[in-house]
């Protein structure tokens, strides 16, 4: 009667404890910059929203811009900024993130609160392969986000902009 593990047997469960580990270390990391790619999306919407609201609150037109940090006030003094709507789009210590985007330099927003400017924005992390998009469609600012399915930097459209299934 034989008591004890052959050396094959226990390399054969080393491996696989390795491999086991090395999936659970890698997991992490990648829902981290997951969740960042999904906070910067929301926070495109929760910046459009902004800019609805403050326009509509004081019944003044107003603009915002989008940089690769975030809303910001408009880049020319056409038009006034849109209060409270200006905002990160990454959580700090997350400079990773990389946005494409065709809309124009400063989004418009009507005195009524409608927004006068559309475009697609895409978002990317370079450790993951998948892009987040961001369409923003006329003429009431009705906005819908998907995966992107193409290179950002080729050709950038909106009907590359997929929905997400299930989720």
């Amino acid at each position: 009667m034989n008591r004890g593990f052959s050396l094959m047997e226990l390399l054969v469960v080393l491996a696989v404890l390795g491999i086991l580990a090395s999936t659970a270390l890698a997991s992490p990391g990648s829902q981290r910059q997951q969740l960042e790619l999904e906070s910067a999306l929301r926070r495109l919407r929760i910046g459009l929203d902004r800019g609805r609201l403050a326009a509509a609150r004081r019944a003044e037109p107003c603009g915002l811009s989008l940089t690769a940090e975030g809303w910001r006030p408009p880049l020319t003094s056409e038009l006034m900024p849109c209060h409270g709507a200006a905002m990160p789009l990454q959580e700090l210590g997350s400079p990773q993130l990389q946005l494409v985007s065709n809309l124009p330099p400063t989004l418009r927003f009507a005195a009524n609160g409608l927004l006068l400017d559309g475009g697609l924005v895409v978002l990317s992390h370079p450790r993951l392969q998948q892009r987040r998009c961001l369409v923003i469609g006329l003429p009431l600012g009705i906005t819908r986000t998907g995966n992107y399915a193409s290179d950002p930097s080729v050709d950038l459209r909106s009907s590359h902009c997929q929905p997400r299934h299930g989720r």
